[in-house]
Parts: C-alpha cells; sequence; structure tokens
C-alpha cells in the first residue's frame, strides 16, 4: 500500500504520489466550505471530531463519548442560535466516514513513509508523533 505511482497528472501535487490522499482532503474541504461554518459551528464540529470514542487505545471511551455528546448538543445550539438550516448538523455529521477514511489513507501513507525511510520518520514533529503514536511505532531501526 505504497504511496502509489507517480502519475502524469497536471497537478503540482502529483509527484508526491499521494494523490488520492490529496484529492480527499480537497474534496471534504470544498464540500465542508459549502455549509458555510461561523467559526462557533466549526470549533465545536472540530472538538466532536477529535473526541472520537471509537478509538481502540482509549481506557475511558464512555466518558469520551459523554463529551462527545455535549459537544453535538452545544453544536446544534449554535446551529440554531444562528437560524441556520435544520440539516446542517445532519449534513456535517454525514462527513464523519469521508473524514475517517482520510484517516485511514494519511495512516497507510504514514505507514509505508516510515517503512521507506525509517531515520526520518524518527525527527517527525514530536507533536505528530504522539498524536499518530498510537498507529504508528516509530521503532530505532537500529535497535533490530
Amino acid at each position: 500500500w505504497g504511496c502509489g505511482a507517480v502519475t502524469s497528472s497536471s497537478s503540482p501535487l502529483s509527484p508526491s504520489g499521494c494523490d488520492d490522499l490529496i484529492g480527499a482532503v480537497f474534496e471534504l474541504g470544498r464540500t465542508l466550505c459549502r455549509l458555510q461554518l461561523s467559526d462557533e459551528e466549526l470549533a465545536l464540529f472540530t472538538a466532536a471530531v477529535l473526541l472520537s470514542p471509537d478509538r481502540p487505545w482509549l481506557t475511558e471511551s464512555k466518558k469520551v463519548q459523554k463529551l462527545q455528546d455535549k459537544i453535538y448538543v452545544a453544536l446544534q445550539h449554535e446551529i440554531q442560535k444562528k437560524h441556520s438550516a435544520e440539516d446542517k448538523l445532519s449534513k456535517m455529521v454525514s462527513k464523519l466516514p469521508l473524514m475517517k477514511t482520510i484517516c485511514n489513507l494519511h495512516l497507510d501513507k504514514l505507514e509505508f513513509f516510515r517503512l521507506l525511510h525509517p531515520e526520518t520518520a524518527m525527527n517527525f514533529p514530536p507533536l505528530y508523533k504522539e498524536v499518530f503514536n498510537s498507529e504508528l511505532q516509530y521503532s530505532d531501526p537500529r535497535e533490530s
């Protein structure tokens, strides 16, 4: 599951070999942009997405679920307060499967990169390693 072959696409990003990932991210951006989210709506939606109780390494998933539920209630309140379309929340939530697909695709690309360039992966920024450490193991190749 590498980053794919280099294509002859006119995209300046195609040499990266991650056209599928980049395309999915831009499509998500376009669809979210069409929803015309306020800063508050975007912040609450982002929080709800980040507080996902289905992450396998969580030990307190019920607590995370309760927090996520409260955020969704706040988001619904914010949408109603702005007199936005009633189906706005359902449109936002309908993007979650695409976001999960993007996340999984990103993890695939990271794993491929880590295997191809372990020295570089070891030097990823600390925050990046912290966020993705549960899915990827950045082992030192010298330890093998």
